[in-house]
């Protein structure tokens, strides 16, 4: 059953359709009890509070285009009623949500979190092809500029799955500007961008988890530590002797980082087929392909953010094609992921039809 909630704004789509066609058809979804289709702030918040209690699987699409945030996004399941269904966010579609067409921008406007998660249950849910950007911690709220999670559910069925979202330009008054996690599940990230966050500590991304994490083929790259005493501009958390599996991913070229990674001693962290700039912290027994050289990002056009490789990159086809969790159909673009001889390592597989003038989603504004 498909709810169509609000209208879609043209004035979106004059700021965004000549910029915005993202290559591929879209993947098949799963089948869902309940989809809303909704194309502002003020529906996308009353389909997050129908989906938390309607005792159905759901599934929240935005229509393509920018979002500017008065309040920010928040779907927290400790509220009475909740059904703890699972739950798909997605973004990018065409006015009817039937075929994805564009991107989706959720503006903090450098003054809210675009999107807050709380689980109190075996909560599952899933955010996919949203692009966060320009967050900021509120007031009394210093974690995670562009998405907070917090997973309380102390039994660890929890999930969280992240693809395809690009985490950009968001600002926490002390720690990560990018994506914060903390408590007990698991966790899959895979074909992400964390590009242009900025905070005190870990602008990028701070995971503190007690339970599985799969880190998958992102990008994490221009983020700036503003602090006086320079920090991780990642950090990772396997919490409880936790196993967390890092695979293919280009952690690199961070500005006054300590280290582009912190790996918290206590846990597991197998680290395969990596570019990473430099870290901290002792990688597990099943690590190994690791490198540390300059992936040779390629320019993608005026006023464009996104990081795809130079064809000449040495991590074209440096990946690894089983990586602990496995690989996604396609990358952060909707380009199958694995196109030449192996993995392309990062968030962006190189697609030699565009080699020689890559064509990408556009900054907005």
């Amino acid at each position: 059953m498909q709810y169509r909630v609000g209208k879609a704004r043209g004035r979106r789509w004059s700021l965004l359709a000549p910029m915005m066609a993202l290559l591929g058809a879209m993947p098949a979804a799963p089948a869902m009890a309940a989809v809303f289709c909704v194309d502002s702030e003020a529906s996308a918040q009353a389909a997050l509070d129908t989906a938390r209690t309607n005792g159905q699987a759901d599934a929240v699409r935005f229509v393509a285009g920018v979002y500017p945030l008065t309040s920010g996004l928040d779907y927290a399941t400790g509220q009475s009623g909740s059904d703890h269904k699972a739950l798909v966010v997605s973004g990018g579609f065409n006015a009817a949500c039937t075929a994805r067409t564009g991107t989706t921008f959720l503006d903090g406007q450098e003054q809210v979190q675009p999107l807050r998660l709380s689980f109190t249950g075996a909560d599952v849910v899933s955010v996919d092809h949203l692009s966060l950007f320009r967050g900021m911690t509120e007031a009394g709220s210093y974690y995670g500029g562009n998405m907070q999670v917090y997973m309380f559910d102390q039994a660890g069925g929890a999930k969280l799955t992240i693809d395809a979202v690009r985490f950009l330009l968001g600002g926490a008054e002390a720690n990560t500007g990018g994506l914060y996690v903390t408590g007990w599940g698991s966790v899959v990230v895979t074909n992400s961008l964390f590009a242009g966050n900025a905070s005190g500590y870990s602008p990028a991304a701070s995971i503190n988890l007690t339970g599985a994490l799969h880190f998958t083929g992102n990008t994490v790259t221009a983020n700036s530590v503003e602090a006086v005493d320079a920090s991780p501009a990642m950090y990772l958390h396997a919490q409880g002797g936790s196993h967390f599996w890092l695979s293919n991913n280009i952690i690199w070229g961070n500005d006054n980082a300590s280290q582009d990674l912190s790996l918290l001693s206590g846990g597991i962290y197998d680290l395969v087929s990596n570019d990473i700039g430099s870290y901290s912290g002792a990688p597990g027994a099943g690590s190994g392909g690791n490198v540390s050289v300059d992936p040779q990002f390629a320019a993608c056009g005026l006023l464009c953010f996104d990081k795809p490789l130079k064809r000449s990159s040495p991590l074209v086809d440096a990946g690894s094609d089983a990586p602990p969790g496995g690989l996604t159909a396609t990358d952060a673009l909707g380009v199958p992921r694995v196109i030449g001889v192996h993995v392309d390592v990062g968030a962006y597989e190189l697609d030699r039809l565009f080699a020689d003038g890559f064509q990408s989603a556009a900054f907005p504004f």
